[in-house]
């Protein structure tokens, strides 16, 4: 058998780990804004799914700057790792290198982020009627969105599980079944063909008189019979084959005095 796969655990934590960085790098929800298709790129830290004060700019139409300042003028209202998160040096930058955050994420020095509670409360003052249509969407479609696609990646981790789990089962039996087989299987037709050549070479190599080579065949046949408890050379197993080829070439007969 080749070598095993990964243990379930060690491929389960793969999995999770792919999907906590993996996640947020390819996915996109498409928001309508004045009828016209958004695509807003879907954003995780911390297990939750958040927004840029420069995503509530864009799609709510305002200009740019606007959410920043709505912000800072209420931030004691907003609770820290509840509402929002302040990212900053390393940590921003890379938020905005996997997230493709801004034209040049590499530049990022601070990164405010806001969780749905924390958009809900700074788009309070947002009363126009593209405000209630965006937010509208964006609970629906990408805030609430999260925890199906959570619940999506739990089943599909479930019977990735089981699926794996179903699977080192298998390979251990068919490692139990190979190891029977080659402990139980007789030698097939080609190896008692190369194995009878060998005992009559051995066998002509001593005697050179034809008509007394009997005495030799018997004694050899009865040898191998005796030492590997087989009725005949044919039920010598595949995996004694070697053994047995070894012994005949150094095979000597017991020579019976006259």
């Amino acid at each position: 058998m080749g070598q095993k796969e990964k243990p379930v655990s060690a491929l389960i934590s793969q999995i999770e780990e792919n999907a906590e960085r993996g996640y947020t790098m390819t996915h996109t929800v498409q928001i309508q804004v004045n009828q016209q298709p958004q695509l807003l790129s879907v954003k995780d830290f911390s297990g939750k799914r958040v927004v840029t004060l420069k995503d509530i700019d864009d799609l709510h139409c305002r200009p740019e700057g606007t959410a920043s300042r709505n912000f800072r003028t209420n931030k004691d209202k907003f609770i820290p790792g509840e509402d929002y998160w302040h990212l900053q040096n390393d940590q921003a930058v890379d938020f905005a290198t996997t997230n493709f955050v801004g034209s040049n994420p590499s530049k990022t020095r601070e990164l405010i982020l806001l969780t749905e509670s924390g958009y809900l409360m700074l788009v309070k003052s947002f009363t126009d009627e593209l405000a209630w249509k965006v937010q509208r969407q964006l609970v629906n479609s990408y805030f609430r969105a999260q925890v199906n696609r959570r619940e999506s990646l739990q089943a599909l981790m479930a019977a990735t599980h089981n699926l794996l789990a179903s699977q080192e089962i298998i390979t251990e039996r068919l490692d139990d079944v190979e190891q029977k087989l080659e402990t139980q299987i007789t030698l097939d037709s080609g190896q008692q063909r190369r194995l009878q050549k060998t005992i009559n070479q051995r066998v002509c190599a001593l005697e050179q008189i034809k008509e007394a080579r009997g005495e030799w065949f018997r004694q050899l046949h009865k040898e191998i019979k005796d030492r590997w408890n087989v009725s005949s050379y044919k039920d010598v197993l595949k995996h004694d084959l070697r053994d047995v080829m070894n012994y005949v070439a150094a095979w000597v007969p017991i020579r019976r005095e006259e």
